[in-house]
């Protein structure tokens, strides 16, 4: 378990940025700051859009070169939990933007329901493509070297 937390930080700390970033731009500056809002949904959807194949690829090269012992089967295992990580953020983009237009009582189903949203599994199979192609390069890269 140890050498999973080592391995996998710096993707954990990746995925807190992540899921603060979709609270402040979805759900804290359209509450308290227009100006601030549109700005947060450009860097947000500039995130969707392109950031997700980037830093996925680059945390998938990092996971490998932390990782002391890695095969082909450990590398699919991180590139799936990353995937469900994301689709967890996801879905919270949905549960922070209806939070902020109705003071509704949080539930499973609601949660269940905003995990189809089409930004949300953008960003989950991006991040897990990317990841995984980062993951393989550099274990490729490993191999070659050994």
């Amino acid at each position: 378990m140890r050498k999973f937390v080592r391995t996998y930080s710096p993707f954990l700390v990746y995925f807190v940025c992540v899921a603060l970033a979709y609270f402040l731009c979805f759900y804290l500056f359209p509450k308290y700051n227009a100006a601030l809002a549109y700005l947060g949904f450009l860097i947000i959807y500039t995130y969707i859009d392109i950031g997700v194949f980037i830093l996925g690829f680059f945390m998938g090269k990092i996971i490998v070169k932390r990782s002391i012992d890695i095969s082909f089967l450990l590398c699919l295992i991180y590139a799936l939990i990353s995937f469900g990580l994301m689709l967890l953020i996801g879905s919270l983009k949905y549960v922070f933007y209806d939070y902020m237009y109705s003071n509704f009582t949080f539930t499973f189903s609601i949660f269940i329901e905003s995990l189809g949203d089409r930004d949300s599994l953008f960003v989950s199979i991006g991040t897990l493509i990317s990841f995984f192609i980062g993951e393989i390069v550099e274990y490729i890269n490993n191999k070659s070297n050994s």
